[in-house]
């Protein structure tokens, strides 16, 4: 079995969804938005429509002296910081490590975007780091993929792909001959979608697959 593997960040590694839920708890705290105030954020995070709409519903419902670009550009300050792993990913991934494995980090979004994310020494524990928009690609394009394979000096083939996006993630690596293990939150894989090799809820479940399987020798 190959030990390659290359990780999404975002509510992959770290939760992100959930650093929007604190962004939302202080805005609240910050202005006195009280518990109606804190459900309609909520609820407007729901709503399937751009962020730009979101931030102008916030700011139309509130109105708040910013403008909806503005509030989003205090967002995205702020964000970034908030974000956490999820709980045992250092541990597990210096875990994988320890068996031999080779570990890459693939990500859309700049590098100082992403890297307030990375806490716990996360970027440390990476042989490949390829913040995807610095190199002027974003997943699924497979030059995304194949930056990667020319950093870590390796082939994609044989390899593994762990995500949550069936399109960016899941799809894309399957094209380039890499096994894959969709994280899915929960949510039910569509029909006539991409198929990944392996369906978890959490990450967690990802490393005891490619642990499991290191082990098995498959």
């Amino acid at each position: 079995m190959k030990k390659f593997v290359i990780f999404d960040l975002d509510d992959t590694l770290v939760d992100s969804i959930g650093g929007i839920d604190r962004w939302f708890v202080e805005l609240t705290e910050q202005r006195a938005l009280g518990p109606d105030g804190l459900a309609f954020l909520r609820e407007e995070q729901q709503r399937p429509v751009s962020p730009a709409e979101t931030f102008r519903a916030i700011v139309d419902r509130f109105g708040f002296s910013e403008s909806p670009s503005e509030l989003r550009q205090l967002f995205w300050e702020r964000w970034p910081r908030l974000v956490r792993p999820v709980e045992g990913v250092p541990e597990n991934l210096r875990a994988l490590r320890g068996q031999g494995w080779r570990t890459a980090l693939l990500t859309n979004g700049r590098e100082d975007q992403q890297r307030p994310k990375m806490r716990d020494d996360l970027g440390d524990l990476f042989d490949v780091l390829c913040f995807a928009h610095d190199e002027g690609v974003s997943k699924p394009d497979p030059e995304a993929f194949r930056i990667v394979e020319r950093r870590a000096a390796t082939s994609l083939e044989g390899g593994w792909m762990v995500g949550d996006s069936l399109s960016d993630d899941i799809a894309s690596a399957a094209a380039l001959g890499m096994s894959t293990i969709w994280v899915s939150g929960g949510k039910e894989l569509p029909d006539g979608g991409a198929l990944p090799n392996e369906v978890v809820e959490t990450v967690s479940e990802a490393f005891r697959i490619l642990s499991s399987r290191c082990e098995a020798g498959v």
